[in-house]
């Protein structure tokens, strides 16, 4: 079986989590046996059993297109979420539709992910929210949607913090990772939070060249508890050795499809603190706390009650069940047989 992989050029500059569940989702097929080649997008001609796009949007739009114009069969994870419900995405499509039929032209980002979604022959959303929204927000119909979760590498069960320590000399401290500029992740909200915080908070992120990351570093510069870190590696031993080594692990994005970095934390043992928007429950369960990403309070409090909670948790053993790599790939290459 010959399969095609296509996803957003952007993904080669940022270390985030769609990038894993490409790269991750590739590896573990190919240890089935499957033939997974990566599309160039300046690609004039391709011929696969099955191609499968990750992210639905501009940056992949053309290659759907090409897909089912090759009568090829279309497999799209869509990795999609908004705030918005799902009634107003399906009436601002609506609209759109009525205004195109003036010959406007004009395409928004979930008109867009309507197209590609509808062209496919399935759809993988990876939480029953991201599901819900596309059904009901996008009106991509039931038989088309497979739900398929995100996964994490079991690898991170086995992490040391010894590593960390040597290199930084602390433990037991506050740890986010992921892309620290990026409003949507909110790591802002975390920063106020350090102020109250007697232990350390740890950033491993980039941040950019803009007023949200020039106000975060304002904060965390005049914090002597606030580490920052560049951004690491997927592989590098720092990563797993900084999620064993930390207390806590606090995503409070304004929301997460779960948050891959949460799941590598907690098979490291961190408690999680996450937000509550986007799925991160079905994940996660009853074993992590969850926040509302807009109160300051409600980030500060969780992580108080976070790091005195001494109680056994089932987090690490539920996740090493439900949401490896392996199992990933192998409900992925399911759907695959269905359409090749």
């Amino acid at each position: 079986m010959r399969i095609g992989f296509a996803a957003p050029l952007s993904l080669a500059a940022v270390n985030g989590g769609v990038r894993t569940q490409v790269m991750q989702t590739a590896l573990h097929l190919r240890d089935l046996g499957v033939d997974i080649e990566f599309i160039h997008f300046d690609q004039p001609y391709f011929n696969y059993d099955l191609v499968h796009v990750f992210s639905a949007g501009v940056e992949t739009i053309g290659i759907a297109k090409q897909t089912v114009e090759r009568n090829i069969p279309l497999i799209v994870s869509p990795v999609f979420f908004s705030n918005r419900s799902a009634a107003t995405i399906s009436a601002s499509l609506i609209v759109e539709k009525t205004i195109s039929g003036f010959g406007s032209g004009i395409r928004s980002d979930f008109g867009i992910k309507a197209n590609i979604c509808n062209w496919a022959d399935a759809v993988l959303p990876n939480t029953e929210t991201e599901l819900a929204l596309v059904k009901n927000g996008l009106k991509i119909e039931s038989k088309k949607l497979h739900l398929i979760p995100n996964g994490v590498e079991s690898r991170f069960k086995n992490a040391s913090p010894d590593l960390f320590k040597k290199t930084y000399g602390i433990e037991n401290f506050i740890l986010f990772v992921g892309q620290a500029g990026a409003p949507r992740k909110n790591v802002i909200k975390l920063l106020q939070a350090s102020k109250k915080i007697d232990s350390q908070v740890v950033i491993i992120g980039d941040f950019y060249d803009n007023d949200y990351s020039r106000n975060c570093y304002e904060i965390a510069h005049s914090q002597n508890n606030v580490l920052l870190i560049e951004s690491l590696d997927h592989n590098d031993p720092i990563l797993e050795s900084a999620y064993a080594a930390s207390s806590v692990f606090c995503l409070p994005s304004f929301y997460e499809t779960p948050g891959i970095a949460a799941l590598e934390a907690a098979l490291a043992g961190s408690k999680i603190v996450i937000t509550k928007k986007g799925g991160t429950k079905e994940y996660f369960g009853n074993d992590a706390r969850y926040i509302d990403p807009e109160s300051y309070e409600d980030v500060l409090n969780s992580i108080h009650t976070a790091m005195s909670d001494n109680s056994e948790s089932q987090l690490a053993e539920n996740i090493l069940s439900r949401f490896t790599w392996e199992v990933v790939a192998e409900k992925t290459l399911d759907i695959y047989k269905k359409f090749s």
